[in-house]
């Protein structure tokens, strides 16, 4: 953690209400746009960030924080857009016939995009801070690579190399999530 962050952070675990609604302030907008991009759900993400944010004051003193704050409230915030994910998925199955409603069978399937884009955040924050920063440049700020370069004061080929390695890291993801469903469909196939 960088010295602003340890301070931050010492300081909201020693219940500073001012620098916990500092923070809180300048960084709930990114983390709520987040959770909605993986929810489609502006109320559930709005609870989510609090959630975690009150989880922060309440228990802050019982959290260990290896990284960063902002990576610790990043991982947490997927961690319960994964599991409400998971809840709406479970719930919307248990209540639809799906031979019988087709509407029905479409949110499961946005469901199911909406988890697997959220699988993909999860294992975009997995990786090495360096290749994670190059590949959020490249492909969410849109840099083009010589940007990237110039920016961070590395090469391009560098830049070149952290996005091949955040691109095999991502297939991987992307494949572990995918690999159990299509065993199950190949499964039902043979039958």
């Amino acid at each position: 953690m960088d010295s602003k962050e340890e301070i931050i952070w010492r300081r909201i675990r020693q219940k500073d209400v001012g620098t916990f609604e500092g923070y809180y302030k300048e960084n709930y907008k990114s983390f709520f746009l987040m959770a909605c991009k993986y929810l489609k759900d502006a109320n559930q993400a709005e609870e989510i960030v609090n959630d975690v944010f009150l989880k922060i004051w309440e228990d802050g003193e019982n959290i260990r924080i290896e990284t960063s704050l902002k990576s610790y409230i990043y991982k947490a915030i997927i961690n319960r857009c994964i599991n409400a994910l998971q809840k709406n998925k479970r719930e919307l199955a248990y209540q639809t016939d799906l031979t019988s409603v087709p509407d029905e069978s479409y949110e499961l399937r946005q469901i199911e995009e909406n988890e697997l884009a959220v699988k993909l955040y999860a294992a975009i924050d997995q990786l090495p801070d360096q290749c994670r920063k190059v590949f959020e440049m490249s492909r969410f700020e849109e840099m083009k690579q010589q940007e990237i370069a110039d920016k961070l004061g590395i090469s391009i080929k560098t830049v070149k190399n952290h996005i091949t390695i955040a691109l095999k890291q991502l297939s991987k993801a992307v494949l572990n999530y995918l690999l159990p469903a299509m065993l199950i469909l190949e499964n039902l196939l043979h039958f």
